[in-house]
Order: C-alpha cells, then sequence, then structure tokens
C-alpha cells in the first residue's frame, strides 16, 4: 500500500534510524525478489563465498551487480518501483557508481549515460575513514598522525599545566588510533 510522507525528520533525529530501517527493509525485500527470480545479477567475490547485492548501512545503500546496461534498466526499474510505493526519491547527485578494474572505459561511459550516476576511481571516505582498495599502503595512514599533530597545536594554547597536558593528550590521543582500526 503506497504512503506519502508530508513532513520530514529533523537532521539527527532520534526517530531517522528507525525510519530508515522500516523503508530500507521493503526495498532489501525487492532486491531478494530480483535476485531470485535471476534479473539482478549480484557479484560474487570469490567462488566459494555467497553472492553480494546489497548492504545497508546507517543511512547509507551500497549496491552491487554486474557492470551492464539491462542491470543498470533493472535497477532503475525497482528503485522507480520503491519511489511510487514510498514516496522517496534517489538523489542521483549524491549517488556513485564504483567500477572493478577490469571493466572497459567505454563501456563505463555508456553506463553513465544510461544511469545518469557519475562513476568514481576513489571510494572516497566512509564515517571519517578512507575507504582502501587493495592493500594499505603505509602512507594512506598519514591522516591519523596529521589528526593527532591537529590536536596536540590546538592544545598548546589552553591553560593547562604539563600534567594536564599529558592527561589530555594521553586520554584523546590513544582513542584516536583505536577509532580507525
Amino acid at each position: 500500500m503506497p504512503f506519502k510522507p508530508s513532513h520530514g525528520l529533523r537532521q539527527g533525529d532520534p526517530l531517522s534510524p528507525y525510519l530508515f530501517i522500516l523503508c530500507m527493509e521493503k526495498l532489501s525485500a525487492a532486491i531478494n525478489s530480483e535476485v531470485i527470480q535471476g534479473r539482478w545479477e549480484p557479484i560474487q567475490i570469490t567462488p566459494t563465498r555467497p553472492h553480494l547485492s546489497h548492504l545497508l548501512f546507517a543511512d547509507d545503500v551500497l549496491l552491487f551487480a554486474k557492470a551492464n546496461s539491462s542491470q543498470f534498466h533493472v535497477i532503475h526499474d525497482l528503485f522507480d518501483r520503491f519511489s511510487r510505493a514510498s514516496g522517496l526519491k534517489i538523489n542521483i547527485s549524491k549517488s556513485r557508481a564504483y567500477y572493478s578494474s577490469g571493466t572497459p572505459h567505454g563501456k563505463i561511459t555508456t553506463l553513465t549515460a544510461i544511469s545518469g550516476i557519475q562513476s568514481t576511481t576513489s571510494l572516497g571516505k566512509y564515517l571519517g575513514f578512507p575507504m582502501l582498495h587493495g592493500r594499505p599502503k603505509k602512507s594512506e595512514f598519514n591522516f591519523i598522525i596529521e589528526k593527532m599533530q591537529t590536536r596536540l597545536a590546538s592544545w598548546k594554547n589552553r591553560l593547562l599545566n604539563k600534567t594536564g597536558r599529558l592527561t589530555l593528550a594521553t586520554s584523546v590521543l590513544s582513542s584516536i588510533p583505536t577509532y580507525y582500526m
């Protein structure tokens, strides 16, 4: 039964995660149905692992499918049906498509034209942490050191004695790498 929301929630509202779960449960069931019916072709990372069609986390949706125009049409049709039923719309300007390294550039250009979703070669950051592709290099963790140096520099101006600064540094700085690990 379709419904039309008339009011949104404020940013950070405690009801937001529950509303997301309610809406995305229906989307997840629709994706699973498309996979079972053979219209959606999920990816398989290795032959012994299960297929992967989508992941839902916080307020994000990650979709996994073969890079071909028929899959984009299946996804577009599914989201069109979901939008009509829920009143929710996909923000194409915030969406990105990440293609595996073996995808030809011509195919990426064609799929970008079909979907309207810009392609990207960088996964960017998620929850403040860079999404790494492949084996991480030491230099990719420099942002943690920079973040700690920025914190230390801001504390020099505070009116804390040496013991206070040491206590502050120990408690806060030890939590920064722990958060990212």
